[in-house]
């Protein structure tokens, strides 16, 4: 492994600790799981386009096992509401309420302030390549996952 390839999966991980460390301490007061603020996030961003625990669970790579119990705790305490698909019984939309709303609100201001620092002295012409890049390599981590399905946990 060349030396540039191991620090980008160090700093990948820093990153990944930083904002899980920054998105925990905006709900500190709420007492959530990590899982249930990956729901509140997730809804935050995508629905009603993406709105079921399915779409968590294969968006975010965790089991549906998983998110269902972080929605049936985020549902207890008011987080959420769901409603039955009238065309598919089977399917069931999730939506934030009450103070789901406003906690989600400060779990996604928390992840623009991260992201912009992140950004702070890159061009816009710096960004769109890193994004190129980065679309690539998730195509390339897409398809390794593939390969690999039912061995990496």
């Amino acid at each position: 492994m060349d030396l540039w390839e191991e620090t980008f999966f160090m700093n990948a991980l820093r990153l990944e600790k930083l904002y899980r460390s920054c998105v925990r301490g905006a709900a500190s007061d709420c007492g959530l799981t990590p899982n249930e603020t990956v729901v509140l996030l997730f809804l935050s961003r995508h629905a009603p386009q993406q709105d079921t625990a399915t779409d968590i669970a294969a968006a975010r790579g965790i089991s549906k096992a998983l998110v269902a119990r972080s929605v049936d705790g985020l549902h207890r305490r008011g987080f959420l509401e769901s409603e039955r698909d009238e065309n598919d019984r089977r399917v069931v939309h999730l939506r934030l309420c009450g103070e789901g709303i406003e906690v989600a609100e400060r779990l996604k201001q928390t992840s623009v302030r991260v992201a912009q620092k992140l950004r702070e002295n890159v061009t816009d012409e710096e960004l769109q390549t890193a994004h190129r890049i980065m679309c690539k390599m998730q195509r390339n981590l897409d398809a390794l996952y593939d390969s690999m399905e039912g061995m990496v946990k």
